[in-house]
């Protein structure tokens, strides 16, 4: 059993960091209008000058439909 702890802690550790590594905070937070997530399967950006504007401030387009919303956190 004195086997399996260090590799097993090391695995918890790997997916903790990884966890971690995957929250990128530059993304806007909320829910991206439909134009746009068409835009990115086709992996452009989308063509509309008002998703272009909110992009510049790091926001997506609420004209289009999509919500700038925090993400709310669940308090354990």
């Amino acid at each position: 059993m004195k086997t399996l702890r260090l590799p097993l802690a090391l695995v918890i550790a790997a997916f903790a960091f990884s966890s971690l590594a995957q929250a990128d905070e530059t993304k806007p937070a909320g829910k991206p209008a439909k134009c746009c997530v068409k835009a990115a399967a086709e992996g452009k950006t989308c063509t509309h000058d008002c998703c272009a504007e909110a992009a510049k401030d790091g926001k997506n387009c609420e004209k289009c439909g999509g919500k700038n919303e925090a993400k709310s956190e669940k308090a354990t």
